[in-house]
C-alpha cells in the first residue's frame, strides 16, 4: 500500500498514544480478525490459524511498547524494536493473507564498527523480516544497499532540529512546508546551505508530475507553484506527529536517488539502536551519558517520537486512511460544529449499533 491518495482523518485526543492503540486493539479479537481477512481465499482452518496469528501479534506488540514506557533509554530501544518488529509482521499478515515465514531480521551491522555513532551503518539482506516489510508497502528493491545511522535520522522530520543542532555543518533532508493557494513554500532559515535545493527538490518521486519546473525564492522561502492537475489525488508531505508537513530529499547512492518511506526509516533506525542497546552495552552507555558527544540529544527525542509514530503509520496501512491524532480544540462560541473527522466517528457508532441491535433480532 502507498500514503499517497488515502483520506486524511483527523481524530481530536489528548492521550493520541493511548488512541492508536485503541483503535489497533480491534484487531486483538479473533472475531474482528477473521472479519478482517475475509478479503483472502482462505480455506476455514486457514482463516482461524492467520486470524489467531494477527490478534496474537498485535496483542504482543502491545505489550512490548507497554514495557518500553517502564524502562529508562539504556534498554527502551530494544522493547521498542521488539514491538516494531512485531508490527511488521501484522502488516505482512494483512498484505499478503498468511504469517511471514521468515526467522531473520533480513538486516545486519556493519562490522568493525569504529564507535562513532553517526557512522554506525545496517546493510539490507535479501530476504527477512524487513525485506518483507518493507516490500508490502514500497517495491523499492534495496537489497544490499547500506546505510548510516546518521543519513537514516536526516530523514526524519521530528528531529530536523535536533539533528541539525547537532551536527551544526549539515542540513537535515526534511523541508518544512507551508501550504498555499498556488503552491506550496518550503521554509528554512538556512536555504542557501543546501546545495541547488530546487534540484534536489525535483528528485522527491512525484514533484515534477505536481509542481511547475520552475521555482521562486523569496527571502527564507522557496515557492513551488502547482501544475493545475489534481493534485489532491496525490500528496507527497510527509506529517510530523506535530502536525507540521515536510517534504523530504532522496538519499544519495551512487548513481541512484533512494527514497525510504518512513517506515522503513523507522525500522533500520530502531533495529541499529536495539542491536547497540542489546549487545555492545557498554558503547551504547558511553553514548547515552552525552559525555563524549550530543547525540543523545537526537536518540531521545527520536524515540519519543517513533513511540508514537510507528505504530500510527501501521494503522494507517490497515485502515487505508491517513489518521493524524490532534488535541481537541477548544469551542469558544455556543454552536457546535463538527469537522469531517467528526462525522465519521459518529457516521461509523451509528452504524455499529445499528449491527448490533440487528443481530440481537435475529
Amino acid at each position: 500500500m502507498s500514503s499517497l491518495g488515502k483520506p486524511l482523518r483527523i481524530v481530536h485526543t489528548e492521550t493520541p498514544v493511548r488512541e492508536i492503540w485503541s483503535r489497533l486493539s480491534y484487531f486483538e479479537s479473533e472475531h474482528n480478525a477473521k472479519e478482517f481477512l475475509k478479503k483472502f481465499s482462505l480455506s476455514n482452518n486457514e482463516l482461524a490459524d492467520t486470524a489467531s496469528s494477527l490478534a496474537y501479534t498485535i496483542k504482543t506488540a502491545r505489550e512490548y511498547y507497554e514495557a518500553a514506557e517502564r524502562v529508562t533509554v539504556l534498554t527502551q530501544p530494544l522493547l521498542i524494536f521488539y514491538g516494531m518488529t512485531a508490527l511488521s509482521k501484522v502488516l505482512f499478515i494483512s498484505t499478503h493473507g498468511k504469517k511471514s515465514p521468515s526467522t531473520e531480521h533480513g538486516l545486519r551491522k556493519i562490522k568493525g564498527w569504529n564507535g562513532v555513532f553517526a557512522e554506525l551503518s545496517v546493510v539490507v539482506g535479501k530476504d527477512g523480516t524487513f525485506p518483507q516489510f518493507h516490500g508490502c508497502y514500497n517495491k523499492e528493491n534495496l537489497h544490499n544497499l547500506t546505510f548510516s545511522m546518521k543519513e537514516l535520522v536526516s530523514l526524519v522530520p521530528e528531529v530536523k532540529v535536533e539533528f541539525e543542532t547537532v551536527y551544526k555543518e549539515e542540513k537535515s533532508q526534511a523541508l518544512k512546508i507551508l501550504r498555499r493557494p498556488d503552491g506550496i513554500h518550503i521554509v528554512d532559515t538556512e536555504l542557501d546551505r543546501y546545495k541547488d535545493l530546487a534540484k534536489l527538490i525535483f528528485t522527491i518521486p512525484g514533484v515534477n508530475e505536481i509542481y511547475l519546473p520552475h521555482t521562486q525564492e523569496v527571502e527564507d522561502k522557496l515557492i513551488l507553484y502547482y501544475s493545475g492537475i489534481d493534485r489532491a489525488a496525490k500528496d507527497l508531505a510527509v506529517r510530523a506527529v506535530s502536525g507540521e508537513e515536510y517534504l523530504v530529499i532522496p538519499l544519495i547512492k551512487g548513481s541512484k536517488n533512494i527514497f525510504l518511506p518512513e517506515m522503513s526509516v523507522h525500522f533500520l533506525t530502531m533495529y541499529l539502536l536495539g542491536m547497540l542497546s542489546r549487545y555492545q552495552p557498554k558503547e551504547w552507555g558511553e553514548i547515552i551519558k552525552g559525555e563524549e558527544s550530543g547525540e543523545i540529544y537526537i536518540i531521545r527525542k527520536f524515540l519519543e517520537a517513533t513511540t508514537r509514530k510507528f505504530p500510527n503509520l501501521i494503522l494507517n496501512e490497515l485502515r487505508d486512511r491517513n489518521f493524524v491524532f490532534v488535541s481537541p480544540k477548544i469551542e469558544t462560541g455556543t454552536e457546535k460544529k463538527f469537522d469531517r473527522g467528526q462525522l465519521e466517528d459518529i457516521f461509523d457508532y451509528v452504524n455499529r449499533r445499528l449491527a448490533e441491535e440487528i443481530r440481537r433480532l435475529r
